[in-house]
């Protein structure tokens, strides 16, 4: 109950997190279907109860505290409840084959082991173009207790699936570069 002296407070959500919580889709078990959005979603949140979110095992959500000017990295299983200043680190994936930029929206960070698939073109030292598709499995090995430093370090580079797909692919162009087609298709 609220006493004389107190106003019942709405918390304020950007419109992106407001969708991710109210998306029925799983971060887990419905990894798969990111680019699905969750159109049967039940109604507009309740503003005045407190914003929390279940943090699967194997994740990480990074949230932020705009009085502090600090960042907290929660890792699962753990339910997260935002403070009055605090928002979610929404992370914009790369996502498709072949991979496109900001298709994947999630509030929280897998950890793996999982892999993701890429189709890239590479054209050989006669000039002939093939398709590859390639699969990467990947995993961050985070060692418990986690050091605050190694937490923060998880959300440093805003799309890791974008940046090592990308990186990946230039070796793999590089090699196939200075080989004949023949050659090549031998292997």
């Amino acid at each position: 109950m609220l006493t004389q002296d107190e106003e019942l407070w709405q918390k304020e959500l950007p419109a992106n997190v407001e969708a991710l919580l109210a998306s029925p889709l799983d971060p887990l078990a419905d990894r798969s279907h990111r680019t699905r959005t969750g159109d049967d979603v039940c109604g507009p949140r309740d503003k005045t109860k407190v914003v929390s979110f279940r943090v699967p095992h194997n994740a990480a959500v990074q949230v932020y505290d705009y009085r502090e000017k600090a960042a907290r990295v929660v890792f699962g299983p753990e339910m997260v409840m935002l403070g009055p200043d605090e928002q979610f680190t929404v992370l914009s994936l790369s996502g498709d084959k072949p991979k496109r930029a900001n298709v994947i929206k999630a509030i929280c960070l897998l950890l793996g082991p999982d892999f993701f698939t890429d189709i890239i073109t590479i054209e050989t030292a006669d000039h002939a173009r093939l398709q590859l598709q390639l699969s990467y499995n990947w995993h961050f090995d985070v060692k418990s207790p986690v050091d605050p430093a190694d937490a923060t370090a998880l959300f440093s580079v805003p799309d890791f699936v974008g940046d090592s797909c990308k990186a990946i692919a230039s070796r793999v162009r590089g090699a196939v570069a200075s080989v004949q087609f023949d050659d090549f298709h031998k292997v």
